[in-house]
């Protein structure tokens, strides 16, 4: 009897246990490219729905960052380093927290549509797993986010910060590192500016 084994793709894996996210349009290109995008996503998601919560039992908003724990994470190995995930969820909650309490629609979808243009589903050759585009994408994320405003509001416009390879042979991932850093820089911007008047997060004492 011959046996026959199949490969199965990690991402496959996690859109057959139900991960939409991974197959949303245009957006979902993102996600199956960056552990932080993908984890943003599920962060905003849950911070979303706190907050929306909060607002309508007439409670106060959560100005500790203990207030926000125990949240499902919902991360899978198949999505990418944990470690960007749970960076990624964590920014993603915060500003899912304040547009659901404020009342402002749920704009990640929308927000990451907007700069998932041009964006190639294959990563570069150069870049196979994605670990530098994903990189650019959570250091843009923090650049845009503290910069606020007055940057850039297209990923057309946003320079690329400086990249620095661990090793000389890794330097033709530079562009999958700008790729990443564009638009991770308009997804901070855009949380900065949601953010602008709202009291930071503190942490539990």
């Amino acid at each position: 009897m011959l046996l026959l084994v199949f490969a199965v793709c990690p991402l496959a894996l996690a859109q057959d246990r139900g991960e939409s996210h991974l197959s949303e349009p245009i957006s979902g290109v993102v996600f199956a490219r960056s552990a932080f995008a993908h984890g943003y996503r599920h962060g905003y998601e849950e911070g979303y729905h706190l907050g929306n919560l909060d607002i309508n039992m007439g409670r106060l908003t959560r100005t500790k960052k203990g207030q926000l724990r125990g949240l499902s994470l919902g991360y899978s190995s198949a999505f990418g380093p944990r470690r960007s995930f749970e960076a990624g969820f964590h920014a993603g909650l915060k500003a899912g927290y304040a547009d659901g309490y404020d009342g402002r629609t749920f704009r990640a979808v929308e927000l990451v549509r907007s700069v998932a243009g041009e964006l190639k589903a294959v990563p570069s050759t150069a870049d196979p797993a994605g670990l530098y585009f994903d990189q650019g994408l959570g250091t843009g994320y923090y650049d845009g986010l503290q910069q606020g405003e007055s940057a850039p509001a297209d990923f057309h416009e946003v320079s690329c910060a400086q990249f620095h390879p661990q090793k000389r042979e890794d330097l033709p991932a530079e562009g999958s590192y700008c790729e990443g850093y564009q638009r991770g820089f308009v997804l901070g911007r855009s949380d900065a500016v949601a953010l602008a008047n709202r009291p930071a997060l503190e942490a539990s004492k």
